[in-house]
């Protein structure tokens, strides 16, 4: 992404057209949540897991130099999942921790159809893929599919709409239909890690290996829990060509194992 589109971005956010915000109907801007519902929705902060992106618990490192402690901190902030698990993404990012507010906001969305509030999630998503430097670096961007029996129950996947969004605010093709879901294995909600991977770790395919042949996929989806979707879908997608996948997604769940110890 150039300056100029970057600018764009920034200032649509901070001065854009008089508006409702989506989540308290006070007025807001540039549909974006207001002042107040932003500050509500709890952030993402470091230290936090440089792969799956979700915040870290654990003892420190000593050091001598407080700066060379803190460097070694960055460089080792792996969690325990993603130390014990194989992944096919390269990094996952969210602005977002899924709880209070976000998961408010994600609910409102997937369950009681407010899709007005896509703008306002897809916003801060493409701010906070800006802040990781992943609009630079990924080519096109594709949605999390939807098993066809749950999107002809909801009526939208949710995925979708924000990866519709996110690719209109950073200047990216989207890929619609670049995979499916041909596994239909039930809300994951429910499930602990191991299941989770165990269920959808080969319910993707890629229908469009054409279109994503050597490039660098930028992979949106709602919430990041365990990242056993996010790896199905990568899996996919570099089996076709893809020579890279990262993910981004509004919120990221801290229910998982979240800890970490310098290795």
């Amino acid at each position: 992404m150039n300056l100029t589109r970057f600018c764009s971005v920034v200032l649509d956010v901070l001065f854009g057209e008089r508006h409702f915000c989506p989540a308290c109907g006070r007025v807001g801007s540039a549909q974006a949540f207001c002042g107040e519902c932003t500050a509500r929705i709890p952030k993402v902060s470091s230290p936090a897991c440089r792969v799956c992106g979700t915040p870290l618990r654990g003892r420190a490192l000593a050091g001598s130099d407080a700066q060379e402690a803190q460097d070694a901190r960055e460089a080792r902030h792996v969690c325990t999942g993603c130390r014990l698990t194989r992944r096919y993404f390269e990094c996952a990012r969210a602005p977002a921790i899924y709880e209070g507010a976000a998961r408010e906001h994600v609910h409102d969305l997937k369950y009681r159809a407010r899709v007005e509030i896509v703008p306002a999630l897809s916003r801060t998503m493409a701010l906070c893929a800006i802040r990781h430097a992943m609009a630079d670096w990924c080519d096109c961007v594709v949605a999390v599919p939807m098993h066809p029996d749950k999107l002809a129950r909801r009526g939208f996947n949710q995925a979708e709409l924000l990866a519709r969004a996110v690719a209109s605010l950073l200047g990216a093709p989207l890929i619609p239909g670049a995979l499916s879901r041909r596994e239909y294995t039930g809300t994951q909600t429910l499930l602990d890690r191991q299941n989770r991977r165990g269920n959808v770790l080969n319910a993707f395919v890629c229908d469009e290996p054409a279109a994503v042949a050597e490039a660098r996929i930028l992979l949106v989806d709602d919430v990041l829990t365990s990242g056993a979707t996010a790896d199905g879908c990568a899996r996919a997608l570099l089996r076709s060509g893809a020579s890279g996948v990262s993910v981004l997604t509004f919120a990221v769940s801290v229910a998982d194992m979240r800890d970490w110890n310098p290795v």
